[in-house]
């Protein structure tokens, strides 16, 4: 039997704000060798007509697409994941949808799901290479996933990873960030791609905010961020106003991941 055909789904939050995800969408499926499927939130009662030719228009590469509909709440987006091997999400943010105390439903799906997700903003740009991936490295152990994740774009993209690595005088947060560039040292130089360990003079409380001006600076197109193990019910309805506001503001993607997850990893 032959390996199932992996897909990025894409979550359609609104129709005026879909052309970059479609766009996204389309060159992670290039990178990953996958397909696309299109999905319409449950939670969105604007009726919407399917984005046929925008789509069209976008997909450059003739990559294989379709449009699905999601079963129910209780089940999704879980269901849907499982049914397609999909390997990311991709979904479009309005900044009008996202202020710091604008109730978003879809931050439910994405903690629900147990495949990271890729969130854009009005700021972000329609055209990303994804070769360019920002990591903030604290003394958590959770940490590693991240690793993990950024070294498929390494592998397949041929993407520089930079590991911006937090400071601490405490010996055992310096032990355990040893111990987690040790394993990332390990695990990359199986393959063939760049990396490069930059250090920060911030802590891991305070790593995230420094990391951001340091991705601008080196003009990353991608973000990796996990979310917090003690996100709460307001996170997971809101959404985390950290996340809000870099998608307010910054131009390049999140890829967001909830640690301790049995994922669906991407093809070897």
């Amino acid at each position: 039997m032959g390996r199932k055909t992996q897909h990025i789904l894409v979550l359609i939050q609104d129709n005026d704000h879909i052309r970059k995800a479609i766009a996204h969408a389309f060159k992670l499926a290039s990178i990953f060798k996958a397909e696309v499927a299109f999905a319409q939130l449950p939670h969105n009662n604007k009726k919407q007509e399917f984005p046929h030719v925008l789509i069209e228009k976008l997909n450059t590469e003739n990559i294989i697409y379709k449009e699905i509909k999601l079963g129910k709440l209780a089940i999704e987006p879980n269901n849907t994941i499982k049914q397609l091997d999909a390997i990311f999400i991709v979904t479009e943010f309005a900044s009008s949808k996202i202020t710091r105390f604008q109730k978003n439903e879809t931050f439910k799906f994405l903690y629900k799901a147990p495949i990271p997700s890729i969130l854009l903003g009005e700021q972000t740009e329609e055209n990303c290479k994804y070769q360019n991936i920002t990591v903030p490295v604290d003394f958590k152990r959770e940490t590693k996933e991240k690793m993990i994740w950024a070294s498929y774009f390494g592998r397949f993209n041929k993407a520089i990873i930079h590991l911006f690595v937090a400071s601490h005088k405490a010996n055992s947060a310096q032990r355990k960030i040893k111990a987690t560039l040790i394993f990332t040292k390990r695990m990359y130089e199986q393959f063939n791609f760049e990396y490069k360990i930059e250090k920060s003079s911030r802590s891991s409380n305070w790593l995230r905010q420094d990391a951001y001006s340091f991705s601008e600076q080196y003009d990353s197109d991608l973000m990796v961020l996990l979310s917090q193990k003690n996100d709460g019910l307001l996170n997971k309805y809101f959404g985390p106003s950290e996340i809000k506001k870099y998608l307010r503001s910054k131009k390049n993607p999140i890829l967001f991941i909830n640690p301790l997850k049995d994922y669906y990893l991407p093809c070897n």
